[in-house]
């Protein structure tokens, strides 16, 4: 009631505006509110059709995103399309998308399949933010650039200011001066989801719980007619106050009212927009929101026409606007980077030389330094325009990672192939970065649970950027292995150890596909804990190992893909069989293909298969076939056996879109699998097959699953778990 009260107060202020000489100079503030922004547009264009001439814009957070890209000179229309063509998921998931991280990195994603990492370089700590801000300073960059030596933000067509909060003394910081684009980077820096911004010694977040409608920075920069744009998100809801979210969300809200109630005060015209049946993470629904501002400001025009001028007037007005408008951008003649070590900045220049001396496409820069942040080395990498001696050249800016390298990929696994006996594990990936020289990684990986185990590899390039590299790598290996009997019958259980200290030879086929070569001196042995034996003896052998493995990661996302291939290719040479028998041979190939069928849907098509080349009698050192997504309806690892082919046919439909800040989708699957394991201890001759279907959340986590199947032969079952799907 008390907002309604102010609301009609403005009313009576704005029916007498103050009395200066021609029109009045008129200010536009836009309040932050995450999607709910997305209104802004709409009261833009309301303003712009009536021919109100804007002389100052003021803005926090999204308000301060459209505010400045209105101040900039682009109408209406181009400012929708700036915003609509943002990857929102992907810039509030702040997640490098995965086929531009390094194969080093492609690797940790597809073993730890999440996103918990923690930096080690001052002890263990979490990062700044779930976010690093690179996807939305990239947009900044590009929609910038052409306003790359500003000097004041009173230069831009509409002069502008922004409003963030300097976190360590608490106080507000008016943007004034300086890049723009770094100027918004600030302002939009909410606590919790993105990495605070820091300039000089400063750091800066979002302007929200300080100034969220800033009513009072137009007014210093000489408004005499403040137009105040306010989102009504509507009454609270009760309910939403039963988690932990909820109320640490009311309660940020409580603060950042508090401010905003001095604001509607200070303003003379206040616009307010109805957006309660929208959520502030609805970045989808630009084309939704934005014409709530555009009926607002229409339920305001009895006031709002009064500012209005005639066509000359307004002809004059966009003229002299647009004549500060910058569209241009000059071709750069070199390349400069900035932060990183000496080393490197000229690795960078080096891979970016190809960029000089040709027109500035924004695009093409932004997947190339989309790939040197993949490669895990620096928090942000962004661009401008320097200016050498006259001479215009590209700025490549690098911003360190506060806490790491080293940094530590937690992993959380949970096989529930068997209700009956759910497996969990917890590991960690701790990787040093350049401790042999450029470019080398010293990668540590030790789990703990039912599957437990440690492994060591130093990975090092033969030279700097060089494909070629070296890795010596030692591990161990203890696990527990289940017996089968036909029909899904478990008689026995072994625990069995491995371990091995080698070295590979290998070269990167750019950051999709590595060949390896290498010598293993492996250590293996099956002892049985519990139940009958009939895959054979306990055994305890040593073996010279000679291996060729090559990987292809080409699908288009870590946990569940939508399109793309990934393959394993995978051959050995044994000296010694496990029951002290000759040498053997042993070769396998897995390649799955994903094709997208609709927005929400696509085709998964699976072909795996293994041999011994005639080799028999190998018992548990065999190949493995049971469980979830490796036929589904039979028990963890069942068939076992010298030599199988394995044929997977599905779809994945995406059901339900979740916020990307904490998770992903959800998704329905179904598919059919088909496979025959040779030389097996199951008694059946049959080919085994089954249906299942399941629905998988992907999360922080990863991926969550629960689905069921129903094979032959009487095999039917349900199963869960956490962790790898494809």
């Amino acid at each position: 009631m008390f907002v309604v009260l102010l609301a009609a107060n403005q009313l009576v202020q704005a029916a007498d505006p103050p009395k200066t000489p021609g029109r009045p100079k008129i200010g536009l503030v836009l309040e932050g509110g995450g999607a709910l922004g997305f209104a802004h547009i709409g009261v833009i264009q309301w303003l712009e059709s009536h021919h109100i001439p804007v002389d100052f814009v003021a803005g926090t957070s999204m308000g301060a995103l459209v505010g400045g890209i209105y101040a900039a000179g682009h109408s209406p229309n181009e400012i929708r399309e700036i915003v609509e063509q943002i990857d929102w998921p992907l810039a509030l998931s702040g997640e490098t998308p995965f086929q531009d991280l390094s194969l080093r990195r492609k690797e940790d994603r597809l073993v730890t399949q999440n996103r918990l990492t923690m930096g080690l370089r001052h002890g263990p700590s979490l990062p700044g933010g779930l976010n690093s801000g690179q996807e939305v300073g990239l947009v900044l960059d590009r929609t910038f650039l052409p306003y790359y030596d500003l000097q004041s933000f009173d230069d831009l067509p509409i002069p502008f200011r922004c409003v963030a909060t300097e976190l360590v003394s608490g106080q507000e910081k008016v943007f004034g001066d300086g890049p723009l684009r770094q100027a918004l980077r600030a302002t939009m820096s909410i606590p919790a989801l993105f990495t605070p911004l820091k300039i000089g010694n400063k750091m800066y977040t979002d302007g929200a719980a300080v100034n969220n409608l800033p009513v009072d920075v137009a007014k210093a920069m000489g408004a005499d007619i403040v137009i105040a744009v306010y989102l009504d998100s509507g009454p609270v809801d009760p309910k939403a106050l039963n988690s932990l979210v909820g109320v640490a969300s009311r309660s940020a809200s409580i603060l950042i009212a508090a401010n905003e109630m001095r604001s509607i005060q200070m303003a003379d015209v206040l616009v307010s927009v109805g957006v309660s049946e929208f959520k502030t993470t609805d970045f989808t629904q630009g084309d939704a929101i934005a014409p709530k501002g555009f009926e607002a400001a229409e339920k305001k025009a009895a006031i709002l026409s009064r500012f209005s001028v005639d066509d000359p007037a307004w002809t004059a007005y966009i003229a002299q606007r647009n004549s500060r408008r910058r569209a241009t951008t000059p071709v750069p003649q070199f390349v400069q980077v900035d932060g990183g070590t000496t080393s490197q900045q000229k690795q960078i220049s080096a891979e970016l030389g190809d960029l000089t001396r040709v027109p500035v496409d924004p695009v093409e820069i932004d997947q190339r330094l989309s790939m040197i942040k993949g490669t895990g080395r620096f928090a942000t990498v962004g661009y401008s325009i320097a200016n050498k001696d006259g001479t215009p050249g590209l700025a490549i800016e690098t911003t360190a990672k506060e806490n790491s390298p080293p940094f530590l990929n937690l992993r959380l696994t949970l096989d529930g192939s068997d209700p009956n006996e759910i497996r969990f594990g917890l590991g960690g990936r701790i990787t040093f970065l350049d401790v042999a020289g450029v470019g080398s990684e010293w990668r540590n990986d030790l789990s703990i649970g039912q599957s437990a185990g440690a492994s060591t590899e130093l990975f090092r390039p033969f030279s700097s950027g060089s494909k070629w590299f070296a890795a010596p790598h030692a591990y161990f290996t203890r696990s527990l292995f289940d017996q089968y009997a036909a029909h899904n019958v478990r008689i026995a259980q072994y625990s069995e150890r491995r371990g091995g200290v080698g070295a590979d030879i290998g070269y990167l086929f750019g950051t999709r596909a590595q060949l390896r070569i290498g010598e293993v001196l492996e250590w293996y042995a099956d002892e049985r804990s519990i139940g009958a034996t009939i895959g054979g003896p306990d055994f305890n052998t040593r073996a010279a190992v000679s291996s060729l493995q090559f990987v292809y990661f080409g699908q288009d996302d870590a946990l569940v893909p939508r399109r793309g291939t990934m393959l394993a290719a995978d051959v050995r040479h044994y000296s010694r069989g496990p029951y002290n028998t000759g040498n053997y041979q042993q070769a396998a190939l897995r390649v799955t293909h994903f094709v997208p069928l609709t927005e929400q849907g696509s085709f998964f098509g699976t072909a795996a298969g293994g041999t011994s080349f005639g080799q028999t009698g190998l018992g548990l050192a065999g190949f493995r076939l049971g469980g979830a997504f490796n036929l589904s309806a039979y028990g963890r690892n069942e068939l076992l056996g010298s030599q199988y082919f394995l044929f997977q046919a599905g779809y994945i439909h995406r059901l339900l879109e979740l916020s990307p800040i904490f998770g992903g989708a959800i998704y329905a699957m179904g598919f059919y699998e088909v496979g025959k394991m040779y030389a097996t201890t199951e008694s059946s001759s049959s080919v085994p097959n089954d249906g299942s279907v399941a629905v998988v959340m992907k999360s922080l986590i990863g991926p969550i699953y629960i689905g069921g199947s129903v094979g032959d032969r009487a095999h039917r079952k349900w199963w869960f778990g956490i962790g790898r799907i494809f």
